[in-house]
Order: structure tokens, then sequence, then C-alpha cells
């Protein structure tokens, strides 16, 4: 099981609904310790999730895009390219 297995993993399948609920604004960047302070999570356990988003499986794709005080991710749909 990857650390981004939403079938299998109730922690990760909360932190996928939780981007698609703000996918619906858009496209968006962020950090992980600022997803963490919305949801039941450690920072570092939303770094392994989000690392392991598989975009053709979920329809989400975060990508790492900056490293300043924790990392920074640039989450989009996989049809937002």
């Amino acid at each position: 099981m990857s650390t981004g297995d939403t079938r299998r993993n109730p922690k990760a399948a909360r932190l996928e609904r939780h981007l698609r609920e703000r996918l619906d604004g858009g496209a968006f960047y962020c950090k992980s310790k600022d997803l963490a302070a919305d949801l039941p999570l450690s920072a570092s356990q939303i770094g392994q999730f989000l690392g392991g988003l598989d975009g053709e499986e979920t329809g989400i794709v975060a990508e790492r895009w900056a490293y300043s005080s924790g990392t920074r991710w640039y989450v989009h749909a996989t049809d937002d390219g």
C-alpha cells in the first residue's frame, strides 16, 4: 500500500476530500502545515499523502513548488494542466 492509497487509508481519503472541496474554487498553492491546521493530520502526514497522490487515479495533482519554512504545493485538477 502506498502512502497515497486513499482506498485503504482513511486519513489520506479525508485529505483527498478536503482538497476536492478546495479545488471547487480552482487551483491553489498551500503549505502542508496550513492544511494540517484544517485537518486532524500532521504536516508530515500531509506531505506524505500529497507526494503520493496519483493524478490519473484521483484527478488531483499536487506538485512541490518551493520550500520556504515548509514545502509549498501547487494543487490542481488533472484537467487544469
